[in-house]
Formats: structure tokens, sequence, C-alpha cells
């Protein structure tokens, strides 16, 4: 059985439970005043079963309260994740860092979030 694609899974996690907010893979031109960015950062196979990804989380919002309040949502969201969809294959989620990082192009509102998830074959 292949490996869960947590980047994709996660995207369309985030995208379903955050009510009209874009989740993307890239920036888009132009870019939306609410986005949330998902990629994989790397990571390593534990064993047979157990994958354990890197995941990078970009929030950008019209403002820094916004922003926040957006980032302890997807925080939240990937607080419960284990347990919402552990047959899925979502053992564990570890929240590495999350601050206030203002877009260095534009020094706009932004927040970044990054985590380590163990997964699991099913």
């Amino acid at each position: 059985m292949p490996r869960l694609n947590v980047e994709a899974d996660i995207r369309s996690y985030l995208e379903e439970n955050l009510e009209g907010v874009a989740v993307r893979v890239r920036v888009p031109d132009p870019r939306p005043d609410t986005l949330v960015l998902v990629k994989r950062s790397g990571g390593r196979k534990l064993n047979v079963l157990q994958d354990r990804p890197g995941v990078d989380i970009l929030m950008w919002a019209p403002s820094e309260l916004a922003c926040s309040e957006l980032a302890e949502r997807i925080g939240d969201l990937m607080e419960l994740l284990p347990r919402r969809r552990f047959l899925d294959g979502y053992a564990l989620v570890e929240e590495e860092t999350m601050r206030s990082d203002p877009d260095p192009e534009t020094d706009l509102p932004r927040w970044y979030a990054s985590y380590t998830i163990t997964t699991h074959k099913h």
C-alpha cells in the first residue's frame, strides 16, 4: 500500500473545515486576501508501517488579528486530526512552531506553523 499523500490530504482537510478559505500548494497571482499554503517539508520513513513527514503552513489574512485567528483555527484543526482521521492513517500531530511571520515582500500579515506528523499504513 502506498504512503499517505499528507500534503494533498491536509490541504483537502483544511479547505473542508475553513469555509471559504483558499488552501493551496502555491501562491496564486493575484494572491487572495486570505490564503493558506500547505507544503511537505521533509521528514523520514520510520519503518515499513510508519512515516514522519514535516508540514509547513503559511497563512495570510487582511490584518494581524485575522491572521492570528486563522492560525489558531488551523492549530485546533491540526490537533484534532488524529482523532478525526486516525483510520485514514494519522497517528500523531506535533506542532513544532507557530508564529507571526510578516510577508518579506509586502510586509503584510502572515503567520507560519510547522508540524511533524506520524502516519501509519492502514
